[in-house]
């Protein structure tokens, strides 16, 4: 069997005539190209279902089948593959047709090899090039879900497959991780996303007037309700509704929601009639709505109708490979918000940024960025990082703290051992441990290095 070199482009020729596919393959593998080639359209379809290929070189006037037909019978079985067209006989109408339909250059008979390999690495190049444009594309309409650690990775992955369904999302996760990100997501790559996109604060509003906000009222249908209203299910019909801190609802709205989730009707404060409304409803809590239901502060009927597909947003501590890019990517929003020039920030500063649990998650991080990046000169050092995040007694939440004991002892140890080594000359003791000066000193107050532990 031969394996291909996956370094290699590779070109699929598909002409009838032996000797035009000779040529073409030696002036192509001259020019570094992995060459295939097929007699007929057959050949060719086949090649094409059971190999990765770069490029089509199609020939207009086959024996069996015209190209310009087989360009249309690849596009019809989802076979989205460029291709340069080449012929000897081809008419004009025929050449701008190859054109037209999406081929990206047309070659007569003859070309030299050298016109072969511009077009060839020409298309190629271009096709690289829409590549990254569309993978641009697709993280700037994603929800500036940053990161690409293993858990991270997967609640995008997760998160774009449920997007194209109607189910409803359960979202989990600490406070401030990004659970709203991970809903306007949804309703962006969903099928809805042309309709209203409506967020719902649970918690922020009071219990009395719940239900008026979720469902409207009528003119009159209580003292202060001097006009009719249109409730946020309403508003958000045919699209997306997100019930932020959902666990904080009443029981009362909890059976009302239940009842539109079971119905899909909404009936007005006053109303007599019910109203017909489309909504796919994403939730989102900090808290265990399993323990909710246990206590009975949630219902579990309504649980189950909301957790249809669960999602769980990973905190920070979690993935904290993702400190680097995450920070870089809130600077320089952050510089923009604050009119600030963008500031490069020091490899030992992402290192504490690291060592720090975030009990806050990104938020927490997106303020202290802030903190550091209004504060700071030219650029963002350790002296503007805030004392708490050296203080080597913060844990994070559930965490022992062993391995933070064991993690400070080891490196307090290590210092001493080379501050040891170079008698007390922290100029020299840094260079080693490839810090600057100002860092250690600061990572020596932190660990509570004295002058009596390097010289004892």
């Amino acid at each position: 069997m031969t394996v291909t070199d996956a370094s290699k482009p590779t070109v699929l020729v598909l002409d009838d005539e032996k000797n035009i596919r000779r040529s073409i393959e030696i002036a192509l593998e001259s020019e570094g190209y992995h060459v295939l080639a097929a007699h007929d359209a057959a050949a060719a379809l086949r090649t094409l279902h059971e190999r990765i290929v770069d490029l089509v070189l199609l020939d207009i006037r086959l024996g069996d089948i015209d190209g310009l037909t087989f360009y249309k019978k690849l596009q019809t079985d989802g076979i989205h593959v460029p291709v340069i067209f080449i012929s000897g006989h081809a008419t004009l109408t025929e050449a701008a047709q190859a054109v037209k339909l999406g081929g990206f250059d047309f070659l007569e008979k003859p070309f030299t090899a050298e016109k072969l390999a511009v077009s060839v690495r020409r298309c190629l190049e271009y096709t690289a090039l829409q590549g990254r444009l569309h993978a641009v594309e697709a993280r700037s309409h994603a929800p500036h879900i940053v990161g690409d650690s293993s858990a991270i990775t997967k609640l995008v992955t997760d998160t774009l497959r449920v997007a194209e369904t109607n189910a409803n999302v359960l979202i989990t996760g600490e406070s401030g991780t990004g659970k709203e990100l991970v809903a306007n997501s949804i309703h962006a790559h969903s099928a809805r996303r042309a309709a209203p996109f409506v967020k719902v604060n649970c918690s922020a509003i009071p219990e009395t007037l719940i239900e008026s906000e979720l469902f409207g009222h009528e003119r009159c249908a209580f003292t202060a309700a001097a006009g009719a209203k249109r409730g946020l299910f309403e508003v958000a019909n045919r699209g997306t509704m997100c019930l932020d801190e959902v666990a904080d609802l009443a029981l009362s709205a909890q059976a009302k929601i239940l009842r539109v989730l079971q119905s899909g009707e909404i009936q007005k404060v006053g109303a007599e009639r019910s109203i017909k409304v489309d909504v796919r409803v994403l939730s989102g809590t900090h808290k265990d709505l399993r323990k909710a239901v246990a206590n009975g502060a949630f219902r579990e009927d309504l649980y189950y109708r909301l957790n249809v597909v669960p999602l769980r947003v990973p905190s920070l501590r979690e993935r904290v490979e993702d400190i680097p890019l995450l920070v870089r990517f809130i600077a320089q929003r952050l510089c923009e918000k604050n009119n600030l020039k963008e500031k490069d920030i020091d490899e030992e500063v992402l290192w504490e940024l690291k060592r720090y649990p975030w009990p806050g998650n990104v938020r927490e991080l997106e303020n202290v960025l802030e903190r550091m990046l209004i504060m700071s000169g030219e650029r963002v050092t350790v002296m503007n990082l805030p004392e708490e995040l050296l203080a080597p007694e913060v844990e994070a939440p559930n965490n022992g703290s062993a391995l933070r004991d064991f993690r400070d002892k080891t490196e307090r140890d290590y210092i001493i051992g080379v501050l040891r080594k170079h008698k007390g000359n922290v100029s020299q003791a840094a260079v080693e441990l490839g810090i600057g000066r100002p860092y250690l000193h600061k990572r020596m107050a932190v660990l509570g290095i004295t002058k009596k532990d390097i010289y004892t």
